[in-house]
C-alpha cells in the first residue's frame, strides 16, 4: 500500500510543476512519512552517503548550518534551510526507495511532467483568450500575463524545456520514455511546447529553446538520409525564429538593449534588466568585502537591502531584487566554500554524463547551469524542488540511466 501511494505521489509531483507545484510541500511531507514508516533508516542513510552524486548534490544544503553562526538575520537563515530541505529529502527518498513500481515504471515520471506541461499550457492559453475577449490586448498571450495564473515564466519555461528534451530524446531513440506511441503525436506535442515557450517570452526559456533547436538540427542532419526531413528541420526553426521575433520578446529585447546602451543612472529604473544589473553590481560590492567566508546563510538579502537604501537604489529596494545569479549568491552567502559546493553540484554530474554518454543527464545539467546564471535557483522553493526532484530521478535511479 505504501509503495503504491508513494509512486502516485511522485507522479502527482511531476505533473504539478508547471502549475507552480502548489502541493509540493504537502507531497514532500507525505513522502517523508512513508519513507520513515518503511524502516531501515540507518542502512538507507549509509547507502545514500556511499553515493558520490548524492554527496555532491547535498553539500550545498549542509553548508547552510555552520554558516548560521555568521548570520545576523537568523529568521531568514532558518527560512532558507527550510526552503532547501528538499535538497536532502528528495534525493534521499528517491535514491533509497525500494519501491518496485518506481523502478519498473520510472519513465512515467517524465511522462507526467509532459502531460502537466500540456495541460498547463492549454489552460493558460484558454484563460488568455478569455482575457483577450475582455480587453482586446494581445499582451495577455505573453510573458507574466500569460503565466500569471500558475507560475513565474522563467522557471516555467525551464520546466517546459525539460519536457521538450524528454520528448526529443524519446523521438530520436536516445532515451526511450514511451513504450509505444506515434512519432507524429510526439512531434506535435514537442512543437506545441516549443511554441508555448515562445509565448512565455522568458529570456532563459528562449536561450534554452535556441540551444535545443541547434542540437536537434545538428543531430538530424547527421543521422537522416532524407532530403525532405532535412528541409523540414531547416524550415521549421526559421518559422519559429520569425514567431519569436514577432512576439512580445522583441519588445523586451529592445527594452533591454536600450537599457544597456543608455548612459542614464540605472539605480531608479524599474525595467527588469536595469534592476538585475544594479543587483549584480551591488552583490559584487558585497562579495568584495566578504569573498572568503561570505556574509552568512541569511544575510545576503539584508545586506543588499541596506545597500539599496543607503545608495538610493530605489527600484531594487521596491522590487526586493536579489542577484538573479546563483553563482554570485552562493559566493556572497558562503564565500569560497559556497561557490565550490555549487560547482561540485553542477560539474560532477556533468562530467559523469559526458563520460557515460548519458544525454538525458547532460541536457538536464546544461539546463540547470543556464538557469543558475540568470536565477537564484536554490533561493526559491519551487526552483529547489524542481531541480532536486529531477536530479534524483535522472542521476540516482540506476535503471533510469540504463534506458
Amino acid at each position: 500500500m505504501n509503495d503504491k501511494l508513494s509512486y502516485w505521489l511522485l507522479l502527482a509531483f511531476a505533473f504539478s510543476f508547471p502549475f507552480g507545484n502548489i502541493y509540493g510541500t504537502v507531497i514532500i511531507i507525505l513522502l517523508s512519512i512513508l519513507w520513515l514508516l518503511s524502516g531501515n533508516i540507518f542502512s538507507k542513510l549509509k547507502q545514500a552517503l556511499a553515493q558520490p552524486l548524492f554527496l555532491s548534490y547535498t553539500l550545498l544544503f549542509f553548508l547552510q548550518f555552520p554558516w548560521l553562526l555568521n548570520t545576523w538575520d537568523m529568521a531568514r537563515g532558518l527560512y532558507l534551510i527550510q526552503c532547501n530541505a528538499s535538497m536532502f529529502a528528495l534525493p534521499l527518498i528517491i535514491l533509497t526507495s525500494e519501491n518496485r513500481r518506481l523502478h519498473l515504471n520510472k519513465n512515467n515520471i517524465p511522462f507526467a511532467l509532459i502531460i502537466g506541461c500540456v495541460v498547463a499550457s492549454l489552460a493558460s492559453m484558454y484563460i488568455a483568450f478569455f482575457k483577450f475577449g475582455e480587453t482586446s490586448d494581445p499582451a495577455v498571450f505573453f510573458y507574466t500575463r500569460l503565466s500569471a495564473d500558475f507560475y513565474h515564466p522563467g522557471f516555467m519555461s525551464v520546466q517546459f524545456s525539460l519536457a521538450v528534451i524528454f520528448l526529443l530524446l524519446d523521438i530520436f531513440g536516445v532515451n526511450k520514455i514511451f513504450t509505444s506511441g506515434r512519432i507524429t503525436l510526439k512531434v506535435a506535442v514537442a512543437v506545441w511546447l516549443f511554441l508555448f515557450i515562445i509565448f512565455l517570452s522568458s529570456k532563459i526559456g528562449l536561450v534554452c529553446l535556441i540551444l535545443i533547436l541547434i542540437a536537434t538540427i545538428t543531430y538530424v542532419l547527421r543521422k537522416t538520409g532524407s532530403n525532405f526531413i532535412r528541409l523540414m528541420v531547416l524550415v521549421i526553426p526559421l518559422l519559429l525564429a520569425l514567431i519569436i521575433w514577432e512576439s512580445d520578446f522583441q519588445v523586451r529585447l529592445k527594452s533591454a538593449f536600450n537599457t544597456l546602451s543608455s548612459n542614464e543612472n540605472l539605480d531608479g529604473k524599474l525595467e527588469s534588466t536595469a534592476t538585475r544589473i544594479t543587483a549584480i553590481k551591488t552583490t559584487l560590492e558585497l562579495i568584495q568585502n566578504n569573498w572568503i567566508a561570505g556574509v552568512g546563510t541569511g544575510d545576503v538579502w539584508s545586506d543588499l537591502r541596506r545597500s539599496y537604501f543607503v545608495d538610493g537604489k530605489s527600484a531594487c529596494l521596491k522590487e526586493r531584487v536579489i542577484p538573479h545569479n546563483q553563482f554570485l549568491n552562493s559566493l556572497a552567502k558562503h564565500g569560497i566554500a559556497g561557490l565550490t559546493a555549487l560547482l561540485l553540484l553542477l560539474v560532477l554530474p556533468l562530467i559523469f554524463s559526458v563520460r557515460k554518454k548519458y544525454m538525458a543527464g547532460l541536457c538536464f545539467m546544461i539546463l540547470i547551469i543556464l538557469n543558475c546564471m540568470v536565477e537564484d535557483v536554490f533561493e526559491v522553493q519551487n526552483g529547489v524542488v524542481f531541480t532536486s526532484f529531477f536530479y534524483s530521478l535522472i542521476f540516482l535511479i540506476p535503471e533510469y540511466r540504463e534506458t
